[in-house]
């Protein structure tokens, strides 16, 4: 009996003495291999989420908002533990097999064990509502024309970031969004458009930045084809200065956000704000025809900005939530949704979430430092 017990008693130190040595290794490289794509995919859904039931409100002239997520902090604690007593009378009594399910060997003496463990997930998650100058800045105002440019010169379709992003060029307007409806672009524009993106496809045009000084930002020029380019890409270049009223004894000019250029040598670039590119896809939004009729969303407008690189229809609309969608939100008793297969208006949302981090917020405020006591 005697040699049994201890053999059990020895089986259960060792068991005590593995769950506790168990708390000695790091939690932490562990959780991250797979915390760090669940964080991603997690933030990446919410943005394409909060995108979409922008462009829907839009469509129903409800007000539309931002909400950016601060600082993720994922806390983890580990405590395990273990022990192991052995108690023996001094008096002989009788032999007893269990006492509360320990064992109990003769004349009362008593081994006893136990284990014990606490696992404890405790994320902290901030919220910076896009409210005052962040909102002003980061919807309202342009796009800076020196990041589209960047966009440009890095291989990002010219045709995508221009009808999409672009307002005018040297004065040619792109389609527009007005209280009265939609204006159309002019076919300068377009012809434009087209002429840089054959241009970017023989890799001859690119982006040239000078640093500046004290702080300021350089200038930048748009460089066109070369010294010597090839005879498709001359033709291409000369009918894009006679468009531009552009200087041909030169091959580099200088991109302005002026309204107005001061000599041919300059190409005055306007760009859309967050709000009206969103407005842009917000028109394709199809919209149940109830509401419509009710008067409680706009009707759709044809022929939109960005009509060049986007469907008809780029959000759908039904009583039912899809299966398959890049994105989907219930609104309005409603579920608007867009296509996991269509690939151009998900390469539009792409561009939102990225527009977002292409908006310059100069002499920003950090934001509240986030502490979190170590476990």
């Amino acid at each position: 009996m005697k040699t049994r017990w201890r053999g059990k008693a020895a089986c259960i130190m060792l068991l005590v003495a593995a769950a506790t040595s168990a708390g000695c290794g790091s939690i932490g490289p562990r959780r991250m291999l797979q915390d760090r794509t669940d964080y991603i995919a997690s933030y990446t859904e919410s943005w394409k989420r909060q995108i979409l039931l922008n462009i829907v409100k839009v469509r129903y002239a409800e007000p539309i908002f931002f909400m950016d997520v601060g600082d993720i902090v994922a806390g983890y604690s580990m405590e395990t533990g273990g022990s192991v007593g052995f108690s023996r009378t001094l008096y002989n009594g009788p032999t007893l097999i269990t006492d509360n399910n320990n064992p109990v060997l003769s004349n009362f003496s008593k081994l006893e064990f136990g284990a014990s463990a606490r696992y404890t997930d405790r994320p902290t998650i901030t919220y910076k509502p896009m409210t005052g100058a962040s909102f002003r800045l980061g919807v309202m105002s342009a796009l800076p024309v020196r990041n589209i440019m960047m966009g440009l010169d890095t291989g990002i379709s010219a045709k995508f970031l221009f009808n999409l992003g672009v307002r005018s060029i040297n004065g040619l307007r792109n389609a527009t969004l007005t209280a009265s409806g939609n204006v159309p672009a002019q076919e300068g524009f377009k012809r434009t458009v087209e002429i840089i993106s054959q241009l970017q496809l023989e890799s001859a045009v690119r982006v040239r930045v000078e640093h500046g000084q004290n702080s300021r930002e350089g200038r930048m020029y748009l460089m066109l084809g070369g010294k010597r380019p090839s005879p498709e890409v001359a033709a291409l270049i000369s009918e894009l200065r006679d468009i531009l009223h552009l200087d041909p004894a030169v091959y580099e000019y200088e991109i302005t956000i002026d309204p107005e250029v001061e000599n041919r040598r300059q190409i005055a670039i306007q760009a859309f704000s967050l709000m009206q590119i969103l407005a842009s896809v917000a028109a394709r939004v199809d919209i149940p025809a109830e509401d419509i009729d009710s008067r409680r969303a706009l009707p759709s407008i044809k022929d939109s900005p960005g009509s060049d690189i986007l469907d008809p229809v780029a959000v759908h609309s039904g009583g039912v939530r899809p299966l398959d969608a890049f994105a989907a939100i219930s609104f309005h008793g409603h579920w608007f949704w867009v296509d996991d297969r269509d690939i151009l208006a998900k390469r539009v949302f792409s561009f939102l979430m990225l527009a977002f981090t292409l908006m310059e917020e100069k002499n920003a405020t950090l934001p509240p430092q986030l502490t979190i006591p170590v476990q």
